[in-house]
Order: C-alpha cells, then structure tokens, then sequence
C-alpha cells in the first residue's frame, strides 16, 4: 500500500512537472509578444504552486519509498536470519560465515536502495518521457519525430552498457566476501598471527583483495561513466535539430516562438529523465547481483533436518516406587 501510494504521489509531480513548457510557451505567445504585464504575473503564480504542490508531492513519496524500502530490508534479513539458524555444518561450509554476513548487510542494502529507487525515480522517469513525447506530439507531429528516434538510440545505447557492466557487479561481490574472510581471520587467530610474525603475510594478503576489488570497481566505473556523456550528446544534438527545423516553421507561420521553447523545455525533461535512467540502472546491476546472493541463502535448505518429533518417556509402577524411595533416603541425609 504504501509503495503504490509513493508511485502515484510521484505521478503526480511529474504530471505538474510537464505543465511548465506549457506556461512558459503561453508567457511567451501571449504575455511578452503583446507586453500584457497582468497575464505574465498570473502565469508566474501558476508556476509558483506547480512548483510547491509538486514540492509536496515529492516530500510525501519520499516518505513511502523510506518506509517501504526499510519494511523490505526488515523483511529479508529476518526470513534470511531464520533460515541461517537451520543450517548444518555442511551449509555453512558451503556459505561461509563471512559471506553470510556480507548478505545479510550489504547485499540487502542494495536492495532497500533499489526499491527506495524504483518509488522515487524509475516511477517518475518513464512517466517524464512518455509525457515530454505525448505533448510534443500535441505541439508538433513533425518535429516530435526527432524525440522518438533520440530516444530510441538513447535506450539502445543504456541497454548494452548495461549488459556489458553486469557481470562485473556480481565479481565486486565475491571480492567483498573475501575481504571479510580475511578480516574474520585475522580477527579470531590474532594470537597465532602473533606468536608466528605472520603480520606482514597478512597485511599483504589483505592489501591484495583490497586491491583486487578496487580494480574491479574502477572497471565497471568506467564502463557506467559512459552513459552521461552519450545521454548528453545525443540530446543537444537533437536540441540542435529541433532548433534548425522549428525555424522554418516559425517564419512560415505554423509555429510560434513559445512552441519552439516548450519543445526544447520537453527535450531537456527527457534528457532528466533518461540520466535518473541511466544512473538507477547501476543501481539495478548492483541489486541484481546482490539479489541472487540472497536467493541463495533463502534456497539453501538443509541436508539435516529437525523432523519435528519428540520421544516422550511415561513412567511405570517400578520407576515411581524407586523414585519414592530415592526421595525418602534424600530427606533422611538432608
């Protein structure tokens, strides 16, 4: 219930959020071409609420996306604490302790994170582009062209960097396990780290995994670095031809100046939109990874179980004679 009530509260914002050209377009056709000073306040009012309610709006959803997000993690690491305590030695050997605490807290992390993500932006984002193309339909058919073939490159272009970096996600995972294997080590044969000199054996050991996953981190950082600079330059660059089309319109007359900017003002949410995409989608990676580490846990199902069954011994005549007895000589030394 509250998840739904943070999308639909987030809606709600973007559709405030799309009203804007529309002002701005209607300041500019009819306020400053005829200099009438009245219609350009009324419109500035207008844009003061648009801009507070949608403030609102956004202060509401982040409310329900922190409660959701924080009952899911709540959720997850009590089902997997559970299953955990059913394990037998032969699962906790395949699991490891290490790794089992890497799950219950940064893999669940990511999680909240992706859910919280998915109620504040991913609702708010597709919303934004189907929106910014549905009125630049309404404004002009022609040009509204030039949104759909961007966006499309666009989604092109994220998908397979995506593809591309996932992998690397669920190997910076691995690394993170190994670095707590280490540290959990290092922590319970301190002693025998000692009593050997083996400090610099360890040092170096934990140095390496460290370094391994920095490694992997830069990777992935610089394959995820290329979605801004693509999303930036395939947007100015259909700015650019909306601008050089539209100017023929305006001087034939099919299309006026306050258009041309509510356009451009669609062009811009889009490219807002597609960048919120593009960073959630790292977001998405990591969770998917961290995702089937916790599967994995909740699967795992041990090969020794507690059938439940419990023998229960009745007394007979002899044993409660014996036992009388046994109290009489007690009492009698007490």
């Amino acid at each position: 219930f509250s998840a739904t009530l943070g999308f639909l509260f987030k809606i709600f914002e973007a559709a405030l959020e799309l009203c804007v050209p529309v002002v701005m377009a209607s300041v500019i056709d009819k306020g400053i071409a005829y200099k009438d000073t009245n219609y350009i306040l009324k419109c500035g009012l207008v844009l003061i609420g648009l801009a507070v309610f949608g403030y609102l709006f956004a202060l509401v959803c982040q409310w329900y996306a922190s409660l959701t997000s924080q009952s899911v993690g709540t959720q997850l690491r009590k089902d997997m604490y559970h299953q955990i305590n059913k394990y037998d030695d032969a699962n906790l050997d395949t699991l490891t302790a290490p790794s089992l605490v890497t799950r219950l807290i940064n893999d669940v992390v990511q999680i909240q994170l992706a859910v919280a993500m998915t109620i504040r932006l991913t609702s708010r984002a597709p919303f934004l582009m189907i929106g910014s193309l549905f009125m630049a339909f309404m404004i002009s058919g022609s040009l509204s062209m030039i949104f759909v073939v961007g966006a499309v490159i666009l989604a092109v272009s994220m998908l397979s960097i995506t593809i591309i970096s996932m992998p690397y996600f669920s190997c910076i995972q691995k690394l993170l396990d190994k670095i707590a294997l280490i540290a959990r080590e290092n922590l319970k044969g301190v002693r025998v780290i000692r009593a050997f000199s083996n400090q610099n054996h360890e040092v170096k050991r934990f140095n390496l995994e460290t370094k391994n996953q920095k490694d992997e981190q830069v990777k992935v950082g610089k394959i995820q670095a290329l979605l801004n600079p693509f999303t930036y330059l395939i947007v100015n660059f259909a700015i650019i031809i909306i601008i050089y089309a539209s100017g023929f319109q305006v001087n034939v007359g099919s299309l006026s100046q306050g258009e041309v900017i509510a356009l451009i003002n669609y062009m811009n949410s889009i490219l807002q939109a597609l960048i919120v995409f593009a960073n959630v989608l790292s977001i998405y990676n990591k969770a998917t990874a961290s995702y089937q580490r916790v599967f994995e846990v909740l699967e795992t199902t041990p090969q020794v179980e507690n059938q439940g069954s419990y023998s229960t011994l009745i007394p007979d005549e002899k044993m409660i004679e014996h036992m009388k007895q046994w109290m009489g000589m007690k009492m009698l030394v007490d």
